[in-house]
C-alpha cells in the first residue's frame, strides 16, 4: 500500500474478511519461494548463480520480517460523541491514543471498522503519558445500529510482502435513529378512556359511583347501602362505573410482504417512533411491538421507559421474509393486552382493508383501532370502517395532520 494518510486523515474502503495476526501478500510468497528454490538449487547443484539469488531473496524476506517484530507500546480507545444520531446526519467517532510506555510513540497506521466499511486512519505521535485524540466524521446515511471497532494497528514492511495486525481497542455502537415528527396533539386527546375517567362499563367494585340496584345472592355485603335499605325495606347495593388506566399499543409488522418497498418500511418505522415518542412525553402507558412476540410476549416488544430506549430499539429492526404478518401479530397482542385503550397498526400499502379489519377484530369491543398505512408520496386520507380508522400517509409530516383529524373524528 503506497502513500499513507496524514495523521488524523481517514480513507474509506470496503471491509475485508476478519483480520489475521500476520498476512502475507502474493509478492511475499513469491519472494519466499525464490529464496527457498534458489538456496536449494545453489546448495544441491553447486550453482553459484542460484545461491546468490537464494541468499538475496532470503535477505529481503528477513529484512521484511524484522519490520513486523515487536509490540509498540500505547493504549487506544474509541468513543462516539453522539451516541444517537438521526438518519441523514453525521456522527463523530473519537479515537484516543495514550502513550503508556517509557518513551515517545511515533505515528502509526490503523484501521477502524465502521459498519460495513473499513476506515484507514493515521494515529498521531504521542509522548510518554500524553493523550491525543483523532476525530473521525462518520456519515449516518440510513437508520440502523452501526458497530464501531476495534481499532487495529497495522504494521507493514517497505516491500509490501506482509502486514501484521493487532486489535488495540474495544468496540462501540452507534444508534442511527429514524426521523420522527413532532406530533402536536396529545395522546390523551386520542384515547377514549382517559386515565381515571369512568367508562360506560359497569362493575360491582370500583371508585366512580353509578347507582343502586337490588341485592342478589353473592354480592359483597360491604357494598350494601344501609340507609336506602332501611327506607325501602329491601337490600340495595352500590353499583360503580368501571375506571380504566389508558393503555396505548403500537404494532408494526416486520413481514416483508406487508411493504411495497424499503422506503415504505422506513416511513413506517418513523411513524411508530413519532407516536411512541409523543406517548412517552405525555406519560401514557405504552407498549410497542415490532415483529412476532414469543409465547411470553418479550421478543418483539420494544423498550418504552424512555424516548431514547424506544428509538434505539427501532434503529435495529428490519423487514424479514416470512415474518409474522400484521394480522397474526394483532391476534397475539390482543390476547396478551386486553386492557388496551387505543391501538395503532402500522404497515405498508400492500395490506388490504379486509386484513386490517381482521386485525382490528382481535381486540376487545370498544377499543379504538387506528391503522396507519404508509405509501410514499400518496395523498393523506382518513377512512372509518365501523370501529376501525384507516389513515394513509405519504409523508411523515402527514402523520401530524392525520392524527389531529383522528382525534376530532
Amino acid at each position: 500500500m503506497s502513500g499513507s494518510p496524514a495523521a488524523g486523515e481517514s480513507v474509506v474502503r470496503p471491509i475485508r474478511t476478519p483480520p489475521r495476526a500476520v498476512s502475507v501478500s502474493a509478492a511475499g510468497w513469491a519472494a519466499l519461494v525464490v529464496a527457498v528454490v534458489g538456496l536449494g538449487l545453489g546448495v544441491g547443484l553447486g550453482w553459484a548463480e542460484f545461491l546468490v539469488v537464494g541468499l538475496s531473496g532470503a535477505l529481503v524476506v528477513v529484512v521484511a520480517a524484522l519490520f513486523l517484530v515487536g509490540r509498540r507500546p500505547g493504549a487506544v480507545a474509541i468513543s462516539v460523541l453522539e451516541r444517537q444520531v438521526v438518519a441523514g446526519g453525521t456522527a463523530t467517532v473519537v479515537v484516543c491514543v495514550t502513550g503508556d510506555g517509557g518513551r515517545a510513540q511515533r505515528a502509526q497506521d490503523a484501521e477502524l471498522p465502521v459498519g460495513d466499511v473499513l476506515q484507514s486512519i493515521r494515529l498521531p505521535a504521542v509522548d510518554a503519558g500524553e493523550t491525543r485524540e483523532v476525530l473521525l466524521p462518520v456519515p449516518a446515511g440510513r437508520r440502523g445500529v452501526v458497530q464501531l471497532g476495534p481499532v487495529t494497528l497495522v504494521r507493514r514492511d517497505p516491500f509490501g510482502f506482509a502486514r501484521r495486525e493487532s486489535a488495540r481497542s474495544g468496540e462501540a455502537l452507534l444508534f442511527v435513529h429514524p426521523p420522527i415528527a413532532a406530533i402536536a396533539v396529545a395522546t390523551s386527546g386520542l384515547l377514549r378512556d382517559l386515565e381515571g375517567i369512568a367508562t360506560p362499563d359497569l362493575t360491582d367494585s370500583d371508585i366512580a359511583f353509578h347507582a343502586l340496584r337490588p341485592y342478589v345472592s353473592g354480592d359483597d355485603r360491604r357494598h350494601i347501602h344501609w340507609k336506602s335499605t332501611a327506607k325501602t325495606g329491601s337490600f340495595l347495593v352500590r353499583q360503580f362505573e368501571q375506571t380504566r388506566r389508558s393503555h396505548l399499543i403500537v404494532l408494526q409488522s416486520l413481514a416483508a410482504d406487508d411493504y411495497g418497498s424499503d422506503e415504505e418500511f422506513e416511513l413506517a418505522v418513523s411513524a411508530v417512533g413519532s407516536i411512541g415518542a409523543r406517548a412517552i412525553a405525555d406519560g401514557t402507558s405504552l407498549s410497542v411491538y415490532a415483529g412476532a412476540p414469543r409465547t411470553r410476549g418479550e421478543a418483539g416488544r420494544l423498550r418504552t421507559r424512555g424516548r431514547r430506549e424506544l428509538l434505539d430499539d427501532l434503529s435495529g429492526i428490519d423487514p424479514a421474509p416470512g415474518a409474522t404478518s400484521v394480522t397474526a401479530l394483532a391476534r397475539t397482542v390482543g390476547e396478551q393486552a386486553p386492557d388496551a385503550s387505543l391501538v395503532f397498526l402500522v404497515c405498508g400499502s400492500t395490506v388490504p382493508a379486509r386484513r386490517l379489519r381482521a386485525a382490528a377484530s382481535h381486540f376487545a369491543p370498544g377499543v379504538e383501532v387506528v391503522a396507519v398505512v404508509v405509501a410514499p408520496e400518496a395523498p393523506v386520507s382518513l377512512v372509518r370502517i365501523e370501529a376501525l380508522r384507516i389513515l394513509r400517509i405519504g409523508y411523515l409530516d402527514d402523520l401530524v395532520r392525520a392524527l389531529a383529524r383522528a382525534g376530532g373524528a
